[in-house]
């Protein structure tokens, strides 16, 4: 590829002589930071132009004259473009290829080391946060994913077909401080979009704060726009397709992570977390995770295109077997990639959340009078009717719960793939039995008799929540509908479904 210097000399000599390209097909003589804030941030791209067998990385200072053609420039539109290709070269702990920013919050003062606390920020809780550049800290973008990857050997594996447009990493320390400097990612946000969908799917993961080889350490994925992982179901309606305009803001105010999700056509989306303890963003305690979350870690904000579809054949979750050359102009033409265009990047001090944000979470909870257990506490043989039915279940949380002159236990939890699925137990002597199982659905996954049914019955009912509810072993489906109203009081209707007939019921459904 032939090298022009663009906007002048640069300082950093043998690299930015080498990686300041011509912007060819973009606005003429403008680069990203000339539309774009970007005096705190500096970019990792999927190319090697000086030859040091690395992934190459333009500081804060340089980044300011600098795009390159194909993986970081301004559209004719001034948008910001980051692609990826599935096959480059990776950053040292990961095996997934990207296009994208890291901020820093020390700006061009290299005289701040990277790892530095004062070049990152952490939450109120930990002991020294006054060391740090910053306590909390928000971003904000509004961006539409252009592109993932079209092929896969593995499909069925998470990251097939997805890109990651926004995060927070923790720093990796070499020595180690009360189970603290993994390197962990306490939010990613995720785009995925199967090849035979219309419309892709929008979720973010916690990671557990644990360390490489603890079998625990996954991360938890919690749903915005349409599925979740590896499920192959199409979203419909309820997802989003390339070209969409979405937007995120990642709030970390004193403790806790606030975010908010919004795109045009969908409802607002919001979940909170607290980052310095284990409990997660359903309220519940996860057992597994550090019992201080991120309370000690050293963190920073990314935004771009990190390529989730590697090109790594091994039996790992992580890793598809994305197709893909390493020659781009190849791997163009074959739809091995991912490009992301970010038309807002905003990033500084984090603010006071708005009052019960996130608590959109709870619907139906108010209908229910349940009590948490731990999961450990989980009857044995509880257990074993469940893992005949689904063996690959994995519990996450547990309730108890009393109606009808009943004791229930309600099981949450995930399955192999990562679908989310809820097991109704109820109390037989001293046995448990599984009686329903559960899931959450939204409006265009009903099956249309029954949203049918809902709408003849009562058509001025807006379900905020849908869960879907079949009575095992009977041939028998309940859909459970909750409304809010505008003074956050909740209601329900329940649509039976026996012998492909749908039924609006007048009171609710009992065993």
């Amino acid at each position: 590829m032939k090298v022009i210097p663009q906007r002048g000399k640069c300082s950093n000599a043998a690299m930015l002589l080498i990686l300041s390209i011509f912007n060819v097909g973009a606005i003429a003589d403008v680069v990203p930071a000339d539309k774009f804030d970007l005096s705190e941030w500096n970019i990792t791209l999927p190319t090697d132009e000086n030859n040091d067998g690395k992934p190459d990385s333009v500081s804060v200072k340089d980044i300011q004259d600098f795009s390159h053609p194909d993986f970081f420039y301004l559209d004719e539109n001034g948008g910001m473009v980051f692609t990826s290709p599935n096959k480059a070269l990776t950053t040292a702990n990961s095996s997934n290829t990207r296009s994208e920013l890291r901020h820093m919050l020390r700006g061009k003062s290299t005289r701040i080391k990277t790892k530095s606390p004062k070049n990152n920020f952490t939450v109120a809780s930990n002991p020294i946060a006054k060391r740090f550049g910053r306590v909390g800290g928000k971003m904000e973008a509004t961006l539409k994913v252009n592109h993932v990857a079209l092929r896969a050997k593995y499909p069925e594996k998470a990251p097939a077909y997805s890109v990651v447009i926004g995060q927070i990493h923790a720093s990796k320390w070499e020595k180690k401080i009360k189970g603290f400097g993994w390197g962990n990612e306490p939010l990613k946000i995720y785009y995925k979009k199967w090849p035979n969908h219309e419309k892709g799917s929008v979720f973010w993961t916690y990671e557990r704060n644990l360390p490489k080889d603890d079998a625990n350490r996954r991360d938890i994925a919690y749903p915005v726009w349409g599925n979740l992982w590896t499920n192959p179901e199409d979203p419909g309606e309820a997802g989003l397709a390339l070209g969409e305009a979405l937007s995120y803001v990642v709030n970390v105010h004193g403790d806790v992570m606030y975010l908010t999700f919004e795109a045009d056509g969908h409802e607002t989306v919001e979940y909170k977390i607290n980052l310095a303890n284990a409990v997660d963003a359903n309220g519940k305690l996860d057992e597994h995770d550090h019992p201080y979350g991120y309370t000690l870690d050293w963190n920073y904000f990314k935004a771009g295109a990190y390529n989730q579809c590697s090109t790594k054949d091994d039996p790992g979750f992580w890793y598809p077997a994305c197709l893909g050359t390493g020659n781009w102009e190849e791997d163009k033409v074959n739809g091995d990639y991912a490009s992301v265009t970010f038309t807002r990047l905003e990033v500084g001090e984090s603010v006071a959340p708005k009052a019960n944000h996130g608590e959109h979470a709870k619907i139906g909870a108010t209908l229910n009078e349940k009590v948490g257990m731990s999961v450990s506490d989980i009857p044995d043989n509880a257990l074993t009717a469940i893992k005949a039915i689904e063996p690959s279940f994995t519990v996450n949380e547990v309730e108890k719960e009393l109606k009808h002159g009943n004791t229930y236990l309600d099981v949450e939890g995930v399955l192999a793939d990562g679908r989310e699925i809820e097991f109704d137990m109820l109390q037989v002597a001293d046995k448990w039995k599984v009686v329903e199982i559960q899931r959450d659905l939204v409006w265009s996954q009903l099956p249309e008799n029954v949203s049918g049914a809902l709408k003849q019955s009562s058509p001025d009912f807006e379900a905020k929540r849908i869960i879907e509810s079949v009575q095992h072993g009977t041939g028998i489906t309940v859909y459970e509908f909750y409304a809010v109203d505008s003074q956050g009081k909740e209601s329900r209707k329940e649509v039976k479904v026996e012998g492909g007939e749908a039924v609006v019921l007048a009171k609710e459904w009992q065993h």
